[in-house]
């Protein structure tokens, strides 16, 4: 039988142009059949993924948590003592008085969100006191307490919340005072602490209450209370009254550029202490070209001059 259109194929061969055509024509077949095959397949491949929204994220490492590490770190291990007060820990660093006579010990304490070894005074002091017959033990503070201030609504709810928060604050700085002035009385001479912020103010409250914990003089460093705007102040005008009330030698020192809470209250606790004629206590501005960092040859100076103008 012969059909048209197509070759005899019984009677003729088969021309080379007519093979070629014919191997491509089941090319395409092959590779259409196997497209079909395989359609399902990619098919459930294509399909979303399904994300696990459950996974939870990471919390970021905390930062007291961070300073305590770089602390081990970068610093040699003969300087790095660990302190414990009741159930928490702390780091401090201590550094010996290398001159020939012993002047007494340093307790220093940055402001809170701080570390150890700030650059804006209190790593230069650590550094630089033990040469003058001080000897040095920096203390790796807690963090800002979570929450404070209050973001409440309502301006009694700020209160209540910002109570709650600073009384457990104040608890642990507590304990921790009195497990460093424990080591300090341990080094021959006079104690002396030098403090920054709002903690050098939370001292003084932790102070006017429990009178076994204070040193022999403080230091505060650019010193204010931190709150939200309805308290800002009324707390800073009780720490102004309990600076000047408490009878502790108290050397106020704030710097022309600073914080400006800390500008603005500084003058109050100079009004406070004079109405109340106390006699060691001693206020004075210095003169900076970067905000928050002390000149250090003055901060020195200053120090020292007071330190000698009670008597040591």
């Amino acid at each position: 039988m012969h059909i048209v259109g197509l070759p005899d194929i019984s009677r003729n061969k088969l021309s080379p142009t007519l093979i070629v055509a014919l191997m491509f024509t089941l090319l395409f077949i092959s590779c259409a059949s196997m497209a079909e095959e395989k359609k399902p397949e990619s098919a459930t491949e294509n399909k979303p993924k399904v994300v696990n929204k459950t996974t939870a994220i990471k919390k970021p490492i905390e930062l007291t948590k961070q300073h305590k590490e770089d602390l081990k770190h970068y610093l040699a291990t003969e300087q790095v003592q660990p302190l414990l007060a009741g159930p928490d820990d702390y780091l401090t660093l201590v550094k010996r008085y290398t001159s020939a006579n012993s002047k007494g010990v340093v307790i220093l304490l940055p402001e809170w969100q701080q570390g150890a070894t700030n650059p804006k005074a209190i790593n230069y002091l650590r550094n630089e006191l033990p040469a003058k017959g001080w000897s040095t033990i920096a203390i790796q503070p807690s963090n800002k307490p979570e929450g404070y201030p209050s973001s409440a609504i309502t301006v009694e709810q700020q209160k209540e919340e910002n109570q709650l928060t600073l009384k457990e604050y104040k608890s642990k700085l507590n304990s921790m005072l009195n497990a460093v002035m424990n080591t300090a009385r341990k080094y021959p001479g006079i104690v002396l602490v030098i403090a920054q912020g709002n903690n050098a103010a939370l001292l003084i409250d932790i102070y006017s209450q429990d009178s076994s914990l204070q040193p022999n003089a403080l230091i505060m460093l650019s010193s204010y209370r931190q709150s939200n705007h309805a308290f800002i102040n009324s707390l800073n005008e009780q720490f102004a009254h309990q600076v000047a009330s408490s009878e502790l030698p108290i050397l106020d020192l704030y710097l022309k550029y600073d914080n400006p809470l800390v500008l603005n209250k500084a003058a109050q606790r100079k009004a406070f202490s004079k109405q109340e004629m106390k006699v060691y206590y001693r206020q004075r501005q210095l003169n900076n070209t970067v905000t928050g960092y002390y000149p250090e040859e003055e901060l020195f100076s200053q120090i020292n001059s007071w330190l000698k103008a009670i008597g040591w």
